[in-house]
């Protein structure tokens, strides 16, 4: 039986994640369906052979691609999340904001996925809405432990995390279709103050604007972990 190495699976996976972030850097500038394989394959310097040994279309490797974005949006929420030793209203605000932050920073690739892309295959279509789905029973399980331990106006978790995910789309989608100068994190205030008002978790003014830039100037710096792992 052939046994794949360490190192071979390592080159693998390598090549792999260079195809996507390569093919992210493409969509972004050619747009979805102008960008061809070859395309692809051209930037990243590999052949279309390697491209088909890892990914089955353009499609597939769309679909894959979203799917990573959604992980390394997943990752950065974690980074900024402090249960042990941040209030409610810190994390809460600190959660938005870099919401905010990932999609100003990836406003290129988001206009794509989001945007242009609506539509493109049943398939795509189904793995977006699972992960949207699966977005909005993570917020809702935030909202159940809201309920168990703060004085938090949540009636109903489910409904309050689908009304949190569609004013939030409808935020990045006004923001993805209007003028690009404008930083979405500068209505990081408004929406976190709303949000708040809503869930009734009192706040003060100066307290939400310094949360805010707490998290921003965290997110600007490297990662500290990831460096880690590179050295």
């Amino acid at each position: 039986m052939y046994i794949v190495s360490k190192n071979t699976q390592k080159r693998k996976e390598a090549k792999r994640q260079l195809i996507l972030d390569t093919a992210a850097k493409v969509f972004a500038a050619k747009g979805y369906h102008t960008t061809a394989v070859k395309d692809i394959v051209d930037a990243a310097a590999v052949s279309v052979g390697s491209f088909y040994f890892y990914f089955k279309s353009k499609e597939d490797l769309f679909a894959e691609l979203y799917l990573s974005i959604a992980e390394r949006f997943d990752a950065t929420i974690m980074r900024v999340l402090d249960v042990e030793n941040f209030s409610l209203l810190k994390n809460f605000t600190r959660v938005m904001t870099a919401n905010l932050w990932l999609y100003e920073r990836n406003r290129d690739i988001s206009k794509i996925m989001l945007i242009e892309a609506a539509g493109i295959n049943p398939e795509f279509q189904r793995i977006k809405a699972e992960s949207m789905k699966k977005s909005a029973q993570a917020m809702a399980a935030w909202f159940e432990r809201f309920k168990l331990h703060h004085a938090v106006n949540i009636p109903d978790a489910r409904v309050a995390a689908l009304i949190y995910a569609g004013s939030y789309c409808y935020l990045i989608n006004d923001w993805l279709e209007s003028d690009a100068g404008v930083p979405l994190t500068d209505c990081g205030y408004a929406f976190c103050v709303y949000h708040l008002q809503a869930l009734k978790i009192p706040f003060e003014e100066a307290e939400v604007r310094a949360y805010i830039d707490e998290v921003l100037n965290e997110l600007e710096k490297p990662d500290k972990e990831t460096n880690r792992k590179e050295e």
